[in-house]
């Protein structure tokens, strides 16, 4: 049976849609996808489990759909981080912090499901690379205009992004007990301390 992507619905469908969704994001992030199952989710919504597969086929495409738009949503801040703030290095840190903090929701479920369900971890890795091209764009974005402003000295803006986001993801994976916070800050500092122009820089 088809089921509903959240096009051409009545709002009151939409609505229920949405609920789902922000309470599987909530407990996935939380717990780790192997902590989640479709009942917690069906609670925490306020609907019931045949309700939830009405709208999604399985735990495995709500997981998806939920990192789906998690992605999409990070692409829209990370445009509006780049609209906002007036210094560069104040952007590239903020984009930062934010990769670390929707990514690091993502990467306690990604770290069991490449042990125990691979082919749901290959799943992921490829929405994650089917959606990588705009986060990399925003940060060579961002990157240029430093150079150009004389912010950061003339590193390959074509290059350093796709160093970034492996540097973040290789971070959430294999560094588990780091906190976020901690993780994005390490990252900000090896970053600009390389791409600083003048005496901050290496």
């Amino acid at each position: 049976m088809p089921r509903d992507h959240g096009e051409n619905m009545p709002d009151w469908r939409q609505r229920r849609r949405a609920d789902i969704l922000r309470a599987a994001a909530d407990l996935f992030g939380r717990r780790g996808y192997g902590g989640v199952q479709v009942d917690d989710v069906a609670r925490a919504a306020g609907v019931g489990k045949p309700t939830l597969y009405r709208y999604f086929a399985s735990k495995e495409e709500l997981f998806l759909q939920v990192f789906g738009d998690a992605l999409e949503g990070l692409e829209a801040d990370l445009e509006v981080i780049r609209g906002r703030e007036t210094s560069q290095r104040a952007a590239l840190r903020a984009m930062v912090e934010r990769l670390v903090d929707v990514l690091g929701e993502q990467m306690v479920s990604l770290r069991v499901l490449t042990g125990e369900q691979p082919e749901l971890a290959d799943r992921w890795r490829m929405l994650f690379r089917g959606r990588r091209r705009p986060i990399q764009d925003a940060l060579r974005g961002v990157i240029a205009a430093g150079i150009a402003r004389g912010e950061f000295r003339a590193v390959d803006p074509d290059v350093l992004p796709a160093l970034l986001l492996g540097m973040i993801r290789g971070g959430l994976m294999g560094v588990p007990d780091a906190s976020r916070a901690q993780l994005a800050r390490s990252a900000v500092d090896l970053v600009l301390h390389g791409c600083l122009a003048g005496p901050g820089g290496g």
